[in-house]
């Protein structure tokens, strides 16, 4: 008897998440669906039942991917000519310089780091 009744409350659990995660799409997870049945819906549940309830369901939240750029595949222009071919070698000093650029991420900015090398006696 105890065990209908408990799986009576839980399928009214069960159709408050599933209520929330069509609402927004499937985008969130456990934590997520939580906040927004407090919010949204007024009801308190603890995490723990929300996960093991939603691992029941199948409900599991869409991760993102995260957005990479890759201007060499996509822009034509973007890409240097090879005029090396390999020949990283040079006779003489300022012949050959090479350079490479990386970015970090520092808080909300992007900062830029380029170091030049001369391939005669590779001098930065």
């Amino acid at each position: 008897m105890k065990r209908q009744s408990r799986m009576d409350r839980d399928n009214e659990a069960k159709a408050l998440i599933q209520a929330v995660y069509a609402r927004y799409h499937g985008i969130y997870g456990y934590r997520q669906i939580q906040l927004f049945l407090l919010q949204d819906e007024g009801v308190r549940m603890n995490h723990k039942k929300i996960l093991r309830l939603m691992q029941h369901l199948g409900l599991r939240s869409h991760i993102r991917r995260k957005h990479r750029f890759n201007y060499a595949s996509n822009v034509d222009g973007c890409v240097a000519e090879n005029a090396l071919q390999r020949q990283f070698k040079a006779d003489a000093p300022n012949q050959k310089w090479v350079t490479d650029i990386t970015q970090y991420r520092v808080g909300e900015t992007w900062l830029y780091l380029s170091a030049i090398k001369d391939l005669f006696n590779n001098e930065t």
